[in-house]
């Protein structure tokens, strides 16, 4: 599919897409959408052209492609108001051919427009809702195509490589719904659907080395990386956006389709990620990947100017830093402003700071004397080491489990410890730990659920839960009693993760 979006320093995303459809691009291993090059209906004989079907098939058409038109032209009130009369001929197509094999596509991928439309307008819950019919459509496609093939197989039809394109279309429905979930400030609902959206193209063979999907496989890691920036992890957030820009250099380069992904989403991450950690070579690599985008006419070079000015100056190359920052001045200050308050923002603890962070406390609480409900901090450790630690590829909750049967007791020990974070009053750091020990049980019972058949599927959760769930309770209370704007949307949050648990709300 193709699915640029824009990044605002590396955090706030505009978005310029199309739907899905069920045709590929040539070549690219993205699953193709544009409307204007593929119709989803086709035209039924010139006998029928002034019947009511015809005429909502062109209403349709027209709205949509209008509606896309107003997406380029950064009118995304106007998109939604086109998308909403394509919708509205929909329901007279319905009503009028309600056989048509071609609806629920066109109703999906429009949805899935719509939800981009939405967020862009304001309207996240509008958004979100739109995002939500879109994939239970696009799941119901699932299991008939599912059903189709092993039918097919079961005649002794040739076998189809790869899964089915419904898998993936669902999977970019959970993607854009992530980052409608993240602009909401809602952070377990928005990394949940990152790692589904992970998952389902990690299952589609997209991740696999030389795949025909790799070129999926780098954009979902981009869109990843400003996602978890923003509402999870940042240390994930480096480690998506580094794989993403890896992948498009193993791909022969960053190119045109490319552009929205590596240079919109990944190297403004990774940037600015790298330079936060002092890891200058590291950070002006990429930023030199983002002014060559720029000098091809691609991307604002004023900012890109900036970006390097600012980071040469910070690492103490003050001469070099002067003509960057001369030639950013010229287009506007306010990119240099911009760029030196990217650098001096705060970045919310990673877990694996977090939990050294409760190391240390415990560590010094037992030197000084003090038992009474003091954790062992080599227990914490451990924990650390093993979610933390290690080589393997982390991008979402699901890579952090090394052994699915241990999740329960990793997500009792991280609500512990949150618990003893909110006591310290050190919030930040314990809302990363617990909404961690949220998406770990959330990653283990998908992963069981997907799994039916392996003897060691059971996996123990629903205790862990309701311990995990509890303990953020008590975060969200102290938040609120503090008066923090943050506690209503987490309320509302929990609220969304009881139910994707599988728990009976409260």
């Amino acid at each position: 599919m193709t699915d640029p979006f824009e990044v605002n320093a590396g955090v706030r995303w505009r978005r310029r897409d199309r739907i899905p459809t069920f045709h590929r691009a040539a070549g690219c291993g993205q699953l193709k959408g544009d409307p204007r090059k593929m119709r989803i209906f086709r035209r039924r004989g010139a006998s029928q052209d002034q019947d009511r079907t015809e005429q909502a098939i062109q209403e349709y058409r027209t709205a949509y492609e209008r509606g896309l038109a107003a997406e380029q032209s950064q009118e995304p009130a106007q998109a939604l108001a086109e998308f909403t009369r394509a919708q509205h001929a929909l329901d007279r197509l319905d009503a009028a051919s309600p056989d048509l094999p071609e609806i629920p596509q066109a109703r999906a991928g429009l949805l899935y427009a719509m939800g981009r439309a939405r967020t862009d307008v304001g309207d996240v819950a509008g958004a979100v809702a739109a995002l939500d019919q879109a994939e239970k459509l696009y799941q119901r496609m699932e299991s008939e195509q599912l059903a189709i093939r092993k039918e097919v197989e079961q005649q002794g039809g040739r076998q189809e490589t790869g899964p089915v394109p419904a898998v993936l279309l669902t999977a970019d429905v959970r993607l854009r719904r992530a980052r409608a979930y993240a602009e909401w400030d809602r952070p377990f609902s928005a990394l949940s659907d990152l790692d589904m959206a992970i998952g389902g193209y990690m299952r589609a063979g997209a991740f696999t080395p030389l795949s025909d999907r790799s070129g999926d496989a780098a954009r979902i890691l981009a869109v990843g990386a400003g996602i978890q920036l923003r509402a999870g992890d940042h240390e994930l957030a480096l480690e998506c956006g580094q794989a993403s820009l890896a992948r498009y250099r193993e791909m022969g380069g960053v190119g045109p389709e490319a552009i929205p992904y590596a240079i919109g989403f990944a190297a403004p991450v990774v940037s600015m990620l790298e330079a936060a950690r002092g890891q200058w070579d590291a950070a002006l690599a990429v930023d030199g990947l983002i002014l060559e985008a720029a000098e091809l006419g691609r991307a604002g070079s004023s900012g890109a100017h900036a970006r390097i000015g600012v980071h040469l100056r910070e690492a103490g190359r003050d001469a070099e830093a002067a003509g960057h920052l001369a030639m950013a001045a010229r287009g506007s200050h306010d990119r240099i402003a911009e760029m030196e308050r990217e650098f001096g923002s705060v970045l919310a603890p990673s877990l694996r700071e977090a939990l050294l962070e409760a190391e240390r406390t415990e560590s010094t609480r037992l030197a000084g004397g003090a038992r009474a409900g003091a954790l062992d901090p080599l227990e914490i450790r451990t924990l650390r080491l093993s979610l933390c630690g290690g080589d393997g590829a982390r991008f979402s909750a699901t890579g952090r489990m090394n052994v699915v049967n241990a999740v329960p007791r990793q997500a009792t020990s991280l609500a512990r410890i949150g618990h003893q974070l909110i006591a310290s009053d050190r919030l930040p750091a314990a809302l990363r730990v617990l909404w961690e020990a949220l998406l770990l049980c959330d990653a283990a019972r998908r992963w069981a659920t997907l799994n039916t058949g392996d003897s060691t599927a059971t996996v123990p959760l629903r205790e862990a839960e309701e311990t995990a769930l509890a303990a953020a309770g008590v975060l969200v209370d102290t938040l609120e009693r503090a008066g923090d704007p943050m506690s209503d949307a987490l309320t509302a949050d929990l609220r969304n993760a009881r139910e994707r648990l599988g728990l009976s709300a409260h």
